[in-house]
């Protein structure tokens, strides 16, 4: 289902404010890890007891799965258009496999994940 956009987040567009709303993330409810593409057996290991399942499993449960993850072609344009014309919007879009998080409201990268996902995403 393809959803239209009438008006960008500001977040998409405005970056100390998604830098804050991605520390609230942090804060409230782990947004992590860091950096996805090391082991993080501590941070995964945690969501795991938090959920009460396997660390394989936690693994499995990502922002790019998550029913609050918008990858709708509106939010992807108002993300590249907040990134602006420098650069490669769509190739950072790609590179980091962004979203928006309609929760936290911030852009999101989908290998993250956080302990309020929710199954049944993405919204696309």
């Amino acid at each position: 289902m393809r959803q239209l956009l009438a008006k960008c987040p500001l977040a998409t567009s405005n970056v100390a404010l998604n830098l804050r709303n991605r520390q609230q993330a942090r804060e409230k409810a782990n947004y992590g890890p860091a950096n996805p593409g090391l082991p993080n057996t501590n941070y995964w290991r945690a969501l795991a007891n938090l959920w009460g399942t396997s660390v394989n499993e936690a693994k499995t449960m990502r922002c790019g799965n998550c029913a609050a993850f918008n990858v709708s072609p509106g939010m992807l344009k108002c993300i590249a258009e907040g990134l602006g014309p420098e650069g490669d919007p769509e190739a950072t879009i790609n590179a980091g496999h962004l979203g928006y998080c309609q929760m936290f409201h911030f852009k999101c990268a989908s290998e993250r994940t956080c302990s309020a996902w929710v199954y049944g995403g993405p919204i696309e």
